[in-house]
């Protein structure tokens, strides 16, 4: 199958279709539709190819390439097809044995909108036919569930806590704790830095089809070179003396 082809129509008609896109939140983070949102590998299609959008000739003087990112089920069905025949890599998605049809599909797309992770951007009369379109409830729906994460490291730093005075007993409790309080300190600026860079795409992603979510984890991988946790983590490791 080759690429879908790309659709043609008078944006003032559908201006709704490409308006929502800039009045979405930039991000959203997402902490109790995981397993909903995980529970089968077509959902993943589904918002990756909403965040795609489809490339589509613009009336501006110019000609510059615009991104419609409300789609019908049948567009939806075509680009995961198209993914398919690509074997696109997208994280989370196994080609192995994967098929959909478009029926199930709009069984997906309903759990998907249960779960405000997508919604009806318009319904628009084509011909004969009602014809819904579905985009996502923010520009960029963060899966990753900090809290849980913290969770883990808060368990890590307890343990260290404990285990310190049986190691050294010239090893301090309460500085292993004001390690732990700086890590969390600098998670949390991160993130807010994180989405505050994202907006400096905005103009881009409106004439690229790029999702959003893929600049995000491209800042994100930035980070696991930060200067403020190559520091921490250096500090405690010589606090420790460990040989890493």
């Amino acid at each position: 199958m080759s690429e879908p082809e790309k659709t043609q129509f008078n944006p003032r008609d559908r201006q709704v279709l490409y308006d929502f896109w800039n009045k979405l939140p930039p991000i959203k983070l997402v902490k109790d539709a995981e397993k909903i949102y995980y529970a089968h590998t077509v959902r993943i299609l589904i918002l990756k190819s909403l965040g795609e959008g489809l490339s589509e000739a613009s009336e501006r003087p110019d000609s510059q390439k615009i991104i419609r990112r409300a789609l019908s089920a049948q567009e939806i069905y075509q680009r995961v097809q198209h993914y398919k025949e690509v074997k696109r890599q997208i994280d989370g998605v196994d080609w192995k044995d994967f098929e959909v049809s478009l029926n199930n599909l709009y069984f997906h797309i309903q759990k998907m909108e249960e779960a405000n992770l997508i919604q009806t951007i318009a319904i628009l009369r084509e011909g004969r036919h009602n014809v819904s379109y579905y985009g996502r409830t923010a520009q960029v729906l963060v899966f990753r569930i900090d809290y849980e994460e913290y969770e883990k490291v808060k368990n890590a730093f307890s343990a260290m806590v404990e285990i310190t005075p049986h190691m050294d007993s010239d090893l301090d409790p309460q500085k292993i704790q004001e390690f732990y309080q700086r890590y969390i300190s600098i998670g949390q600026n991160y993130t807010k830095k994180l989405f505050e860079n994202l907006t400096h795409y905005e103009e881009a992603l409106k004439i690229t089809a790029v999702d959003p979510g893929d600049i995000l984890n491209f800042l994100e991988l930035l980070h696991t070179v930060s200067p403020e946790y190559i520091e921490l983590l250096k500090e405690m490791t010589d606090y420790l003396d460990l040989q890493l």
